[in-house]
């Protein structure tokens, strides 16, 4: 999610006769990647140091704001000794932020165990330079797009898999159930505090793409998700449960577990941009001076599907 930096959508202002009094504009590209597909696995003998027993694997994808949540995870039987598994990647995906580089991570454990293969491949990584939350840069290593298939000679002892997607300036679009509807918060700077609660927002996109059928972006607001309120759970995630606003700032829970027990209170979060607060045992990443705007995704066909990423340009008297 969410590297809130900086890009067209905002930085821009409108130029019309009639300028409205807050404007923010969303790229197709900002938006994040979802984990996806597992990898398809083959064994390969004597070929590696694997010992006999299950091998489990999952990839991510990064961008240039960093790296995915996991993809579903596959297993592969290691007949013997000396073993080792070719991972093939899944299909890239393309509805948001350009995929530059997949990473692969690995185990002999259960379900949700599997640590980055920095070493321990056939293959030879490449050095990417993405955007982080707080500002700046920092270097990721991946496989580029360019090689699809990898050799797993040892398993993976680096970190473990992503809880946080990192891979866009916004959430990655959501797959919207049958006959349903889905809000999806945008999340929009509002340093001036221009945005606000109680004036309406509108929205429009100005490239005419061509949306998923039956699915369409309906109605939007501005809203400040509250604090949860003591001893409540609260699980990381892509949605507006995830979001809580205290005095402006907006706050994302990037580790799940339960408020504390006693309101830490609102001067004890911090308030720079990518900085975390421990609050009981849930962790908060700050945003920033930001606000959400509520954007439903209406399904009136019979099967789930995604929005197309394109360009929303918000705008509020």
């Amino acid at each position: 999610m969410a590297n809130l930096v900086s890009s067209k959508g905002y930085t821009s202002s409108s130029r019309g006769a009639d300028a409205p009094g807050a404007y923010s504009i969303v790229l197709a590209q900002d938006f994040g990647q979802l984990g996806g597909a597992a990898p398809a696995l083959a064994y390969n003998a004597g070929q590696g140091s694997l010992g006999s027993g299950t091998a489990r694997c999952c990839v991510t994808w990064v961008t240039a704001y960093g790296e995915s949540l996991p993809s579903a995870e596959a297993t592969v039987s290691i007949s013997a000794g000396s073993g080792a598994f070719t991972a093939t990647m899944p299909t890239v995906p393309t509805n948001g932020a350009a995929v530059v580089g997949w990473r692969v991570y690995s185990s002999s454990g259960g379900a949700g165990s599997c640590l980055l293969n920095a070493a321990g491949t056939t293959q030879t990584m490449s050095s990417f330079t993405v955007n982080v939350l707080g500002g700046g840069t920092t270097t990721i290593n991946a496989f580029p797009i360019a090689t699809t298939a990898v050799q797993v000679q040892t398993y993976g002892a680096g970190q473990a898999e992503q809880v946080a997607s990192m891979s866009g300036i916004q959430f990655p679009l959501p797959s919207v159930s049958a006959n349903s509807s889905y809000d999806y918060p945008v999340i929009v700077p509002n340093s001036g505090s221009l945005w606000r609660v109680s004036k309406p927002v509108s929205f429009a996109r100005p490239n005419q793409v061509v949306d998923t059928t039956g699915v369409v972006a309906a109605t939007c607001d501005v809203i400040q998700p509250m604090y949860p309120g003591v001893s409540q759970s609260v699980t990381a995630g892509f949605g507006i449960s995830a979001l809580m606003s205290l005095n402006g700032y907006l706050y994302w829970c990037t580790t799940s577990g339960t408020t504390a027990s006693t309101f830490i209170g609102s001067g004890s979060f911090n308030q720079t941009k990518g900085a975390t607060t421990t609050d009981g045992s849930v962790v908060w990443t700050s945003l920033g001076k930001a606000c959400v705007i509520a954007l439903r995704f209406a399904n009136s066909s019979g099967s789930a599907s995604y929005p197309v990423a394109q360009e929303y340009d918000f705008f509020s008297k």
